[in-house]
């Protein structure tokens, strides 16, 4: 099977994570690096009501926080590997393009949700652009559940 030096882990805390976590490691040569990162999708912070506007600053904290110490415990799950973690803010199809492209990812390995029909007409797939528009090669993972996707 071949292994690669850059293995990028997109991970979005799902049921999926440890089994796209654990082909990520398995795929990643010994003494290569495994890179584990979680985007936050937008959050609208700011709400208006009849009594004012209000910003939800706090709840972000608790979310960021909570993130980072999810991509903590990735790392002590698999000692002596090499990990670095990741947490952005944005969309995460470019996000994940870009950090492959600062990485130097020679893989992207991912989980899909296996949407289909008019709920990825809507939804769209992350998965789906980032193998469009990936320059290194990417590995879908799937659930084997269907009832658990």
């Amino acid at each position: 099977m071949p292994r690669f030096e850059r293995v990028l882990v997109p991970v979005d805390f799902s049921e999926l994570t440890d089994t796209v976590l654990r082909y990520g490691v398995e795929l990643t040569k010994e003494g290569g690096v495994t890179v584990v990162l979680h985007v936050l999708e937008p959050l609208p912070l700011h709400f208006e009501t009849a009594f004012g506007a209000f910003v939800n600053t706090e709840g972000l904290m608790r979310i960021r926080e909570n993130a980072l110490r999810l991509l903590e415990e990735t790392k002590l799950r698999y000692p002596g590997r090499n990990f670095v973690t990741e947490l952005r803010e944005g969309k995460a199809a470019p996000l994940i393009l870009d950090a492959a492209q600062r990485h130097q990812a020679q893989l992207i390995v991912m989980g899909t949700h296996g949407r289909g029909g008019l709920e990825h007409l809507f939804l769209g797939s992350v998965a789906a652009r980032i193998v469009r528009n990936a320059s290194c090669p990417v590995l879908t993972v799937r659930n084997p559940d269907p009832k658990a996707a």
